[in-house]
This record gives C-alpha cells, sequence and structure tokens, in this order.
C-alpha cells in the first residue's frame, strides 16, 4: 500500500476576506458596494472583537477606521464611514484627484 499526499484545492484563510478584498454586486434589485480595508487593522479588530464580543461600534472604529482605497483615495468626512458601519448604508466622499486632471 502506497501513502498518497492530497494537496487541498483551496487554502480558505481564517481572516473576514470580505472586509479585506471588498466586494461590489447586484442581486434582486439591491447593488451592494464593500469598499477594502487594511489587512492589520482588521485583524486587529477581530483580536478586539474577540476579547470583547460586547465591543462597541466606536470600540472597533478605534481598530478599524474606515476603507483601505488601493487608489491612496482620502475620504472626506467620517459620517459616512461611521453610518455605514452602523447601518450597513452610508455614504464616502472622495474628492478629485488634481494629479489626474479629471
Amino acid at each position: 500500500m502506497t501513502a498518497r499526499k492530497k494537496f487541498p484545492t483551496s487554502c480558505q484563510p481564517k481572516i473576514p476576506n470580505l472586509l479585506v478584498n471588498g466586494s461590489s454586486g447586484i442581486a434582486v434589485g439591491m447593488a451592494t458596494n464593500i469598499p477594502p480595508h487594511n489587512l492589520t487593522e482588521v485583524i486587529n479588530g477581530c483580536l478586539a472583537y474577540i476579547d470583547d464580543e460586547d465591543i462597541s461600534i466606536e470600540g472597533l472604529m478605534e481598530h478599524i477606521p474606515g476603507p483601505d482605497f488601493p487608489t491612496a483615495a482620502i475620504i472626506n468626512g467620517r459620517r459616512g464611514i461611521e453610518e455605514a458601519y452602523r447601518t450597513g448604508r452610508g455614504k464616502v466622499y472622495i474628492p478629485r484627484s488634481r494629479r489626474s486632471g479629471s
């Protein structure tokens, strides 16, 4: 009898991949856009949640202050981020880049 090694077809990380990578899509007439977040901040937020399952949104926002856009965008205002984290709906305004000319 020979020993066979089985290799996994995929490696599932034990992190909230949806928050780190972000996503967008449309289903049943509703659209969703989840911006990407910084991996270190998300892991720190997860550790804070593990330490205290009753942590508040404000407490989580100390670890995950907001999205981390790959274009190095600057977000105008914090209210939209707080509203999105609290209710699942919020608006984030990103100013146009002066360098891109748009």
